[in-house]
């Protein structure tokens, strides 16, 4: 299982490639997503991303605008559905504290669950969505309660439709995702 999420990142520099950064990406987590770690590996601006020297990684929002990206790996904990909740906690001010911690550390990400109060697990984003199963089970929902399972080697593109992801299993799922932003028609 991997413990720990590391980057090589290149660039140029007098006209020679380089690698301007190398090493750890802090893993993060947050009270309102119990039991999902997130890897923030690199972004994009949004547009045309920019290739040359001085790039620096943007992860802000979550969700990136037309022509922005994200890459992204996300370890989900056995029994756990995304974006399901705060462990059913209601009292309306750990909620409250809980939403602006997300909203502080994943900024879009939590706004993009709440709109569907009836079930927050499932969402909808302006983004084509690559994912690829690295480790683990994971099972993809879309509308109509269809299902996919997903296993190590299963590779998704996920097309700016409405979904949830829960990992049923007894163990831990590792996806990794590249998002790309969208413009919807």
């Amino acid at each position: 299982m991997i413990h720990e999420m590391r980057r090589a990142v290149t660039g140029i520099d007098r006209g020679r490639s380089v690698f301007t950064d190398t090493g750890v990406v802090p893993a993060t987590e947050a009270d309102l997503y119990p039991g999902a770690t997130y890897w923030l590996v690199w972004g994009t601006e949004d547009g045309l991303p920019i290739v040359g020297p001085d790039a620096e990684p943007v992860h802000r929002p979550f969700f990136p605008a037309p022509g922005g990206t994200r890459a992204i790996a996300v370890r989900f904990a056995p029994g756990i559905e995304a974006g399901s909740g705060a462990g059913g906690d209601t009292d309306s001010e750990v909620l409250a504290a809980m939403r602006a911690d997300a909203e502080a550390k994943f900024p879009g990400l939590f706004d993009a669950h709440a709109a569907d109060p009836t079930d927050p697990a499932f969402h909808t984003t302006d983004t084509v969505d690559y994912a690829f199963v690295a480790e683990g089970e994971i099972v993809l929902k879309v509308d109509g309660g269809v299902e996919e399972i997903l296993r190590p080697g299963s590779f998704v593109v996920q097309r700016g439709t409405r979904h949830a992801w829960e990992n049923r299993s007894t163990e831990p799922a590792l996806a990794i995702f590249v998002i790309v932003g969208a413009e919807r028609r």
